[in-house]
């Protein structure tokens, strides 16, 4: 899925530090009441250095495993406040400089100094975006909340601060000559002076700062309100024939009988994928479209609106214009352009697949002219795979077992990258399921540490993703700080009374999720505003999804799938099946992506206010053949329009990208360490120091292209 920053909205992304304006003090009385006393002034918070463990210092612990639930809510309190006061104290350094001579602008006086003041309001943001949605604690989860508003409140005040951007602008008049990620940023810094509102009056930089808080603050609503609904459903042990052996035999029925189903993954896919009983799997199909819909259609409607009013604020037509202008695809119109031509490019695949559904469906005695719930897209397709091309999904989730998949995804890009992965002994976690791991090269030296978190719990982050905790620099005395990531998966837990099996999508997401982690630990950028997945929106899902064909392929299989039980590897029969049947079901697949797309960008360029169920029924049946459920609202849990607002055309954008950068891998070997060295260094490493369509020309030799996208789109 996604890859997750501090502070969730994307304007975010490069927040910097500024002190807030001071309040207007009362006017000072002559002789102060006899009983009045005055406290002593709260001491200034200290200054985390720029390269503070945020997992040391926000834990509040340095040692091994998960501590007190009591000294993570101070740590987290402690490791935003001194981030900040050290950016501030960056900020105020810089703001100095604008009465000084111009020879005291220098690159680190100026552009450079802003550099380390963003890694500092990272450092002091992303490890309590992860706790807010990870700890199991849920005070260290409303602690770690609080520094999210505070970000704001700086961000925004950074960007209207006429004395830091007359510095800039000053330091750019100079034309100096500079290094071209160095020149990158100082144009992008001026550029975000502009986006961000200073050149509004008093008035309206007030409405911003008021706009600002308020997003913020629903955005944090949004995800709480997810993140606490529990909605089920309960079912008979007979409503449940057709799921695998192990999923039953880790739910016993309560003493009512009854098995309660949950809306989490583990629970939810293999519901709809193997219950013979239909019913069931729309009543659970309808509890998952409604989570939290409660309460956040109203707040997505709010947030449609405020955004809506901030892009017009600034000069933009439209959110989406607002937003885009940072991608590659720079416009609404190119990316309306992009699905429109998507959406006719899969449509017979799309139409061929149905049909086949139907005929799968007759078999089952329903009638081939009865609409298909989009809660039988999975269950169906199984069977056409099972029956047309010989695949039992439920035999090869068998080859799959999780710390298995862990092993073998380790030991390919070991390989592949010349790199080596250890546990890493000592460091502290949030939980007693994460595990702490370090990267290391061919010498030894420690590059990065990752944490893996990959199984469900109360409070915890519902999908699959990645969070950046602290993002590499070349720090002032030559050394590179080392990048620190997590990710965040719902797998199967080992340890119970069945194996954990995971399906072989679930596979696929792991070789995903842990692309964005070697894009994040492999950086080698210089400025930390470039740093690993610091690129446009539009790009950064490449690196994940091009790692997905890892999963696919009969080499890199043969290292790690193996069956639980007997430690058979993959049988090649069952490889190939998997193979013949892998492109049934991307006609639609594709469909529904497009439709996702097409609704966020929906949501973002149509004038509010509107009914935002009313816009998701019609897209979805402009783009689907499954019609939209009565009753439910799935833009409710659609997280990627907290964060990903405008922008989830992105996932197809960056697949076109990926396909074209495997067609290297597929030519010249998957396990090539040449080509692998060239794509770490050429893509991997420079984060967004360069414009990503020149990082992928460089890597292959010639300007990218969309033909082998549109070919595997049809496979």
């Amino acid at each position: 899925m996604k890859l997750l920053r501090a502070c969730v909205p994307v304007l975010f992304l490069a927040a910097c530090g500024h002190e807030s304006p001071p309040a207007e003090l009362p006017a000072k009385p002559l002789t102060p009441p006899p009983t009045a006393s005055v406290p002593p002034a709260a001491p200034p918070p200290e200054l985390a250095p720029l390269d503070v463990d945020p997992v040391v210092l926000g834990l509040g612990r340095s040692t091994a495993g998960p501590g007190s639930d009591e000294l993570a809510r101070a740590g987290i309190e402690q490791l935003c406040d001194r981030s900040i006061a050290r950016a501030e104290s960056l900020l105020r350094e810089i703001r100095g400089l604008d009465t000084k001579d111009d020879v005291a602008l220098t690159w680190e006086a100026t552009a450079g100094k802003l550099d380390r003041a963003k890694l500092a309001l990272r450092n002091a943001g992303d490890f309590p975006a992860l706790m807010a949605v990870s700890h199991p604690d849920d005070g260290v989860r409303e602690k770690a909340k609080l520094c999210e508003p505070k970000i704001d409140a700086i961000d925004t005040a950074l960007w209207l601060d006429k004395r830091i951007a007359n510095v800039m602008k000053r330091y750019a008049a100079k034309n100096e000559a500079l290094g071209g990620a160095r020149k990158r940023l100082l144009d992008r810094t001026l550029r975000d002076f502009r986006r961000n509102g200073l050149e509004l009056d008093d008035k309206g930089q007030q409405r911003l700062r008021e706009l600002n808080k308020q997003l913020t603050d629903l955005s944090l609503e949004f995800d709480t309100n997810l993140a606490q609904s529990h909605l089920t459903v309960e079912a008979t042990p007979k409503q449940l024939e057709g799921l695998p052996k192990e999923w039953l035999v880790s739910r016993p029925p309560n003493k009512d009988g009854k098995v309660v189903i949950t809306t989490d993954y583990p629970d939810y896919f293999p519901v709809l994928t193997y219950a013979k009983d239909r019913k069931l799997a729309l009543a659970l199909y309808k509890q998952f479209e409604n989570r939290a819909a409660d309460k956040n259609v109203a707040v997505i409607e709010k947030m449609l609106a405020l955004r809506e009013e901030r892009a017009k604020l600034l000069g933009y037509a439209t959110w989406a214009d607002y937003i885009l202008e940072e991608r590659m695809a720079k416009d609404p119109k190119t990316v309306a352009a992009f699905l429109e031509g998507l959406k006719k490019h899969v449509a017979k695949k799309g139409d061929a697949e149905i049909a086949e559904f139907k005929k799968a469906r007759a078999k089952l005695g329903v009638k081939e002219s009865e609409p298909i719930p989009p809660s039988d897209r999975l269950y169906l397709e199984d069977q056409v795979r099972n029956a047309k091309y010989g695949l039992d999904s439920k035999e090869v989730s068998k080859y799959f077992e999780v710390t298995r998949v862990k092993a073998g995804l380790l030991d390919i890009t070991s390989k592949m990258f010349d790199i080596k992965f250890r546990r890493a002994e000592g460091a502290p976690t949030w939980h007693q399921d994460v595990e702490p791991m370090e990267v290391l090269d061919a010498k030894g030296t420690v590059l990065g540490r990752f944490y893996f978190d990959l199984y469900p719990r109360e409070g915890k982050y519902k999908h699959a993703a990645v969070f950046g905790i602290r993002d590499t620099a070349r720090m002032e005395d030559g050394s590179r700080l080392m990048p620190i990531a997590a990710i965040e998966c719902n797998f199967p837990k080992p340890g119970g009374a069945a194996p954990a099996l995971m399906s072989h999508q679930d596979a696929v997401t792991f070789f995903h999720e842990f692309g964005h982690v070697l894009h994040h630990v492999l950086s080698e950028a210089e400025l930390s505003s470039f740093a690993g997945t610091s690129v446009a929106r539009d790009f950064v899902e490449s690196p994940s999804q091009m790692l997905e064909e890892w999963a696919w392929n009969k080499d890199t299989l043969a290292l790690f799938a193996r069956h639980h039980d007997t430690n058979a590897p993959l049988p090649a029969n069952l490889h190939a099946a998997m193979l013949r049947s892998r492109g049934f079901g991307r006609g639609l697949a594709t469909q529904r992506q497009l439709y996702l797309a097409a609704l966020d960008q929906a949501y973002h360029t149509r004038p509010v206010p509107f009914d935002t169920t009313k816009v998701l029924a019609e897209i979805n049946d402009a783009y689907t053949p499954f019609k939209y459920v009565e009753g439910t609202h799935f833009q409710a849990s659609f997280g990627h329009l907290i964060g990903y607002d405008a922008g989830y055309y992105g996932y197809q954008w960056a697949l076109s990208i990926a396909q074209d950068l495997f067609t290297r891998f597929k030519k010249e070997g998957l396990l090539n360490p040449k080509t692998a060295a060239e794509y770490r260094a050429m893509i991997l490493a420079p984060g967004d120091s360069d414009e990503a369509a020149k990082l992928v020309e460089r890597f292959l030799g010639r300007a990218p292209s969309d033909a082998a996208y549109k070919a595997f789109l049809l496979e």
